[in-house]
């Protein structure tokens, strides 16, 4: 089964996002908490850099996140079946290419007609390699189907 990843996953940034928002977060909270047994000063600057740590460390988790969920998008192809995952949808889609009736490639857009129903997948935001293995993917799958 050829897989093609639509979006490039380099470990090293997410490992890097996660631990930077671990470390800002930790700081954020040990300096929020001096601040509390101290007594909180509401003026500026004061001890408002524990929140800003705080919310710096939530952000880059969320970014954390953002990596790791894009990771998962990808295309995917055998001789049986055409699976794809694409960001607008939330479960891999699965359609047997004995099913598929016509498959069309315009630039970015995919179009492919099964039994009744009709899919279209947008492929926006990657990079020009994967747009180009995904192009030769459907190209031979084109030739088997017709």
């Amino acid at each position: 089964m050829e897989r093609i990843q639509l979006f490039k996953f380099q470990k090293i940034n997410f490992r890097f996002l996660l631990f930077a928002s671990i470390l800002f977060f930790l700081i954020g909270a040990v300096y929020a908490i001096n601040a509390i047994i101290n007594g909180f000063r509401s003026d500026f600057p004061g001890d408002w850099m524990s929140v800003i740590f705080i919310i710096q460390g939530v952000l880059y988790l969320i970014g954390a996140w953002d990596v790791r969920r894009k990771s998962s998008y990808f295309i995917a192809c055998n001789d049986e079946e055409f699976k794809y995952l694409i960001p607008k949808s939330k479960a891999v889609k699965s359609v047997a290419i004995a099913d598929m009736q016509a498959l069309k490639m315009d630039g970015i857009d995919i179009r492919f007609q099964a039994k009744e129903t009709e899919h279209h997948i947008r492929l926006e935001h990657i990079e020009w390699q994967e747009l180009n293995r995904v192009k030769a993917l459907v190209a031979d799958l084109s030739m088997r189907i017709s």
